[in-house]
């Protein structure tokens, strides 16, 4: 038969709980309370018993293992009048058996954790890919994400802010990096007072978006969203979220956007071109009818990104007809410039005020050419010489004070020194007085020419004989005695023929001896005929240096377009305020100058100074401006018009009036009438070309610094 393994009468045995978690403190000495431990181990005992009430009594119940009916017997109030102390319940063995055995899985499952973790902690904790572009930062979550570094209590704003940074430590914005559009405050102020406002009805989406405001700080991650792929478009938002700021707000652009200002014309060209003069005039003159382009293409060219139409080199677009005119072939006086002189000086009023000038040429006439003048300002001496001479005429010094006289003679001497350093140095002298000068800023090299000390070397010779001992004497503090004056020879196209000479009969002119022998042989032989001298200038047709004895001058001819000694002087003199580089600025820049650089090319007064512009617009990839076009996109839908499709001349507009004293180019008037928004709403619609904002207008403005990328560190090498 069955046998029971525990007595269930109440009063025979206290019934074991094995499946609880405690034990009663007294189990141990065989006397458990009845009640045994709450379910988190407090005790519960109060007595030895729980009395139970018959008819109006009540009756003790206490166990028989306990010693059954207790001799007090219950309370009035029906509590056991046989108290129990409270005890310290202890843990069943149950309890630690599960105890031990939880503990243990979990430590396992942290060493299985620990063996997979180096394998699978990059991808644990990683919402997605990343894009191509931040594919190196994806073995290093901190180098754009801060949250292992959050402060306690970081507001959301100041984490965004902190974000921002990090995105700005690789992408270089700009000063105003965490401004709309990366310009300044006031700037935007004037972007957005400028469009008028949308007429019609709002979508409603924009108004309940701009209800509040547009938002004050916008982070980077509102609109570049990660993790979404390898091959995903950071840049792509929705024409919404640009709507969301914009003062002008409209459905969509044949819908409500404002009309077109003077688009795409911001600032005059940089070479002074009148396309409506050259098409209407110019180009239909039989005497150019040959060589005259009969399409836009034939002078512009896409540039590789299709964005811009570039301007062919000159040789291709403009030689044809003005290149002629460049190299000075039609040009009917001198050909090349006058940069250096022996100028007129009164060496009599000299002498008799005491000062030695040595030797002069009798034909010297004219003064200081601009070039000399500022190299000679490059010599602290001749600088001083030249401020006390003042607007006083060296040729003529009879009455001059004594200070101007003196003044006059260490001027004399300095053009003298300038010219024997010339001679026995060549070019480094102008390197170096041009750099000693704080107002030459040239490109030095440049800046010579390729000076020629040969031929001032032959200058020398014919000019002052004895000018390098004489300036060689005058340095070492002597005396240089007075000669008698210089009679030049003057190199012609038929033959050699000497100056007007000196009346022999004058006492106070000591003449050679083999001069005063041919002045009055009056039996001379005859020279045999001789080759012939082609003019001075023809002789360097292709640029170069050369002397002219008449008028005692070295000068300089242009080598053809993109003459490197034009463009360094016209550049380093461009908007200097002193006397001399103004002077040599104007005589530079005037339309019948040798070479025509300024017919051409414009000048404009930027914030970094006034520059020359001697290059047509290049694209320039690291700046980004508001709008964007591809030219190359639109080759397809030009007409038989060719670019004058969309490009209509304005004519009437006084272009050549935007050029000439005028230096700021945003003052001007375009030889093209602006462009209308209805010749881009033809094809730029929702079921056609597409419409988004992003197709013709950047977020990100400015100039933009190259991406500096930082090197990813290979997996299971990161510290």
């Amino acid at each position: 038969m069955r046998r029971l393994l525990q007595s269930i009468i109440y009063n025979r045995k206290l019934y074991d709980r094995p499946q609880d978690k405690w034990i009663c403190g007294r189990a141990a000495e065989g006397c458990a309370c009845i009640y045994g431990p709450g379910e988190k181990g407090e005790c519960r005992a109060t007595g030895q018993c729980l009395p139970a009430k018959k008819n109006d009594r009540w009756v003790c119940t206490r166990a028989i293992s306990l010693g059954a009916a207790c001799e007090p017997g219950p309370r009035p109030d029906g509590t056991c009048g046989c108290p129990v102390p409270p005890c310290r319940p202890v843990r069943s063995l149950r309890s630690w058996r599960g105890r031990i055995v939880r503990a243990a899985f979990v430590v396992s499952l942290g060493a299985a954790g620990l063996v997979f973790w180096n394998r699978t902690r990059p991808t644990l904790a990683n919402p997605g890919p990343l894009t191509n572009q931040h594919a190196v930062s994806a073995q290093q979550c901190n180098t754009c994400h801060t949250e292992a570094m959050r402060a306690p209590g970081q507001s959301r704003a100041a984490r965004a802010a902190e974000h921002d940074q990090l995105c700005i430590r690789c992408h270089d914005l700009g000063p105003h990096a965490t401004s709309p559009h990366g310009v300044a405050e006031s700037e935007l102020a004037l972007l957005t007072r400028r469009p008028p406002a949308a007429s019609g009805p709002r979508p409603a989406v924009l108004v309940a978006a701009t209800a509040l405001g547009p938002p004050e700080q916008l982070a980077c991650a509102a609109c570049h969203r990660e993790h979404q792929g390898a091959d995903f478009d950071l840049k792509r938002i929705a024409d919404l979220q640009c709507q969301v700021c914009h003062k002008t707000q409209f459905r969509a652009f044949s819908d409500g956007h404002p009309e077109f200002s003077d688009y795409p014309y911001a600032r005059r060209t940089r070479l002074q071109f009148d396309h409506v003069s050259h098409f209407q005039k110019h180009f239909t003159d039989a005497r150019w009818a040959s060589v005259a382009p009969s399409s836009c293409a034939q002078c512009h060219t896409p540039a590789p990104t299709g964005e811009k139409m570039l301007v062919r080199g000159f040789e291709a677009a403009c030689a044809a007809c003005h290149n002629a005119e460049i190299e000075g072939r039609d040009r009917a006086g001198d050909k090349g410039l006058v940069f250096f002189r022996l100028p007129a000086f009164d060496t009599n009023a000299l002498e008799e005020a005491g000062h030695a000038v040595g030797e002069w040429p009798l034909t010297a006439e004219g003064g200081l050419t601009p070039f000399m003048r500022w190299l000679l300002e490059g010599e602290a001496d001749a600088r001083a010489a030249l401020a006390a001479l003042g607007d006083q005429d060296p040729g003529d010094l009879r009455r001059a004070t004594a200070e101007q006289k003196a003044a006059a003679a260490r001027v004399l001497w300095a053009v003298k020194g300038l010219f024997a350093d010339l001679v026995t140095q060549g070019q480094p002298v102008i390197v170096r007085r041009l750099a000693a000068s704080p107002a030459a800023q040239l490109a030095l090299s440049a800046g010579t020419g390729q000076f020629s000390p040969d031929a001032a070397l032959a200058a020398q010779q014919a000019w002052l004989p004895n000018l390098l001992a004489e300036v060689a004497a005058h340095r070492r503090g002597e005396k240089v005695a007075r000669r008698a004056p210089v009679v030049v020879a003057r190199t012609t196209s038929t033959r050699t023929v000497t100056a007007e000479a000196a009346d022999p009969d004058d006492l106070l002119i000591d003449l050679p001896t083999d001069r005063k022998s041919s002045a009055t042989a009056a039996n001379a032989p005859v020279a045999p005929a001789t080759l012939k001298f082609d003019e001075a200038d023809a002789r360097v047709a292709t640029g170069g240096w050369y002397r002219q004895d008449d008028t005692l001058t070295l000068h300089y001819r242009p080598g053809g377009h993109a003459d490197g000694f034009l463009r360094a002087w016209l550049g380093g003199t461009a908007g200097r305020t002193e006397p001399a580089a103004q002077k040599i600025f104007a005589q530079l820049s005037a339309n019948n100058a040798p070479g025509a650089c300024l017919k051409c090319h414009s000048v404009d007064h930027t914030p970094s100074g006034t520059v020359v512009n001697w290059l047509t617009s290049r694209p320039q990839p690291e700046v980004r401006a508001f709008t964007r076009f591809k030219h190359s996109a639109h080759f397809s839908l030009m007409g038989d018009q060719g670019c004058m499709t969309c490009h209509t001349f304005a004519v009437g507009a006084d272009y050549a009036g935007s050029f000439g004293a005028n230096r700021d180019p945003a003052i001007f008037r375009s030889n093209f009438a602006p462009m209308s928004k209805a010749s881009c709403t033809n094809c730029h619609q929702p079921a056609r070309s597409g419409e988004s904002c992003q197709q013709c207008h950047n977020y990100h403005t400015g100039e933009m610094q190259v991406l500096r990328a930082q090197a990813a560190a290979l997996p299971g090498k990161i510290k």
